[in-house]
């Protein structure tokens, strides 16, 4: 492209500036990234939008500040949660107590004094029975509920240690709530700032792109795994000398590994033009040590074992064509 694109004038926007910040945000799809790609380096306008929907998303990242809990959180909820009164369900009278007369109606059970022998009410019809006098002996069926009525009535003591039991259930539910909500926060925040840094690199990384583009004279391929898929690098052809910007290649293993430039030319075998590493964190175009120099329509890219270019790919990481 020669020369600015945008209107200039300052009085009516480009047309790709909408295009722009979607591209900003990651929200286009191949084909709308590839046309922003190629309108930015001849559009100051654009540029400029870039870079300030870049800074906001950074801003945003950014906006959440980590807060480690205290020390002693744990022990501090456990004392708050066995200070706080439990509210439960209405008592109701457990088996074995009874209520007095002047009790009924207020919902309180009564307990009998342990020095009060229990009051045997007769039945209704007693004064008019008459025959020979019954066995104390309890019938068959009658056992049960016989040893039912001698079992100790539960007291208050009972009564306060399930209520114990109650309130450190609820501060270690209370406890692990926390625990899990302060991990899962710390696993937000950091994957907001892992977020934040692979944008700071990739805004690097295009920066440098766009700047090597808009040098005169300059060719470009944009190499992808696969035609409709996101590149992985971009080759800049100058002058006879070749680079090549990593925006998605794996470090490889400098002992082990090489990544060898091929260049194809029609129907032609590839020719191997250079061999490069990526490094980890390398963010600017590298340059390729060539061996060949001649142009091509077509650049590909492939890993190899050792540290010398084989005589043809093994396997292709990613190609494609020469634009200008």
């Amino acid at each position: 492209m020669n020369g600015e694109v945008g209107y200039g004038d300052g009085t009516r926007p480009c047309p790709m500036v909408e295009q722009t910040v979607g591209w900003a945000l990651h929200a286009l799809e191949p084909d709308g990234e590839a046309a922003v790609l190629e309108h930015l380096p001849g559009c100051a306008e654009c540029r400029g939008v870039a870079a300030d929907v870049a800074g906001v998303t950074v801003d945003l990242a950014t906006a959440l500040p980590q807060e480690d809990p205290p020390p002693r959180l744990r022990e501090s909820i456990v004392e708050q949660a066995r200070r706080t009164p439990q509210v439960g369900r209405d008592e109701r009278p457990a088996p074995g107590e009874f209520r007095r007369p002047a009790d009924e109606g207020r919902g309180r059970p009564v307990a009998p004094d342990a020095d009060r022998s229990p009051v045997s009410v007769p039945p209704p019809d007693a004064g008019r029975r008459s025959g020979p006098a019954h066995s104390s002996r309890p019938a068959p069926g009658d056992a049960g509920r016989v040893a039912g009525e001698r079992r100790p009535p539960a007291g208050p003591g009972r009564t306060g240690e399930r209520r114990r039991r109650r309130r450190l259930l609820v501060a270690a539910v209370a406890v692990v709530a926390v625990l899990a909500g302060g991990g899962v926060m710390a696993g937000e925040i950091q994957s907001l700032r892992a977020e934040r840094d692979a944008s700071l690199a990739q805004a690097q990384q295009m920066e440098g792109v766009l700047s090597a583009l808009a040098r005169p004279g300059t060719r470009h391929a944009f190499l992808a795994p696969q035609p409709d898929a996101a590149a992985v690098a971009v080759v800049l052809v100058a002058d006879g000398q070749r680079e090549i910007v990593p925006m998605g290649l794996e470090p490889n293993h400098t002992a082990e590994q090489t990544y060898v430039l091929w260049g194809l030319d029609g129907d032609a075998n590839p020719t191997a033009v250079g061999t490069f590493d990526v490094r980890p964190g390398a963010d600017g175009p590298l340059s390729v040590a060539s061996l060949e120099g001649g142009t091509y329509g077509t650049y590909a890219v492939s890993l190899e074992r050792g540290r010398e270019a084989p005589p043809a790919p093994s396997a292709v990481v990613a190609a494609g064509q020469v634009e200008t």
